[in-house]
């Protein structure tokens, strides 16, 4: 018979690609899951700096920019810990006797694994080129076709962003014991305060690592 969580979420006897994929907190949390996202964070923050991705804000991934390796993990730490902070104070109003700090942190790490694989996407130096291209001219106020190799890493970026939120939501929900439509409301909301919290953070740091003279730091 399936198991349960200390949280209550059922755990399936048998864990297939797609439960691995889409909702790996019933298996994955705790300690365990923030060693591994915070793994998955850095790594990203790796493949960002090579491929010229910034990740500068909650749900954002814009590639075709010169990027230092400080930048990036930056980039992914400060998203990742403010829907962290953020999730934490939703969910001790909600349901205080169910908040794990460790569990809510460590899912969110885990949860933005898909943006590895997008960036990563955009590692080879034809991706990159092209990326680098496309964002020059948009900059300039130009008009120009998008490559193929543009236009397939930009549609698996925003198929990765979208699976991101997936996650984070399953996370949330697994993490904090929370379901049904009032939960729904107080994840997007978290989220909408988490982009825009984000986009600020992130320009004030960036901004101060550019002053600083860290390349990519604007």
């Amino acid at each position: 018979m399936p198991q349960e969580t200390t949280h209550g979420a059922v755990v399936p006897r048998e864990m297939t690609v797609v439960r691995w994929l889409f909702n790996p907190f019933v298996r994955i949390g705790g300690g365990q899951a923030l060693a591994i996202g915070l793994i998955v964070i850095v790594a990203s923050g790796l493949a960002a700096a090579a491929a010229g991705v910034h990740f500068d804000g909650l749900l954002d991934f814009h590639p075709g920019y010169r990027v230092s390796l400080r930048v990036a993990i930056v980039e992914g730490l400060l998203n990742w810990s403010v829907i962290s902070m953020l999730l934490v104070l939703v969910s001790l109003l909600v349901a205080p006797r169910t908040v794990r700090v460790v569990d809510i942190a460590g899912t969110q790490a885990l949860a933005r694994f898909p943006l590895l694989l997008a960036a990563l996407a955009c590692v080879p130096p034809a991706v990159r080129r092209a990326n680098e291209e496309m964002t020059a001219a948009l900059a300039e106020g130009r008009i120009v076709m998008p490559t193929v190799a543009s236009s397939v890493s930009g549609l698996f970026g925003s198929v990765c962003v979208i699976w991101m939120v997936w996650l984070m939501w399953k996370a949330f929900s697994v993490s904090c014991n929370q379901r049904g439509g009032r939960a729904v409301a107080i994840f997007a909301a978290a989220v909408i305060a988490g982009e825009v919290a984000t986009k600020f953070l992130l320009g004030r740091v960036l901004g101060g690592l550019a002053a600083a003279g860290v390349p990519g730091g604007s």
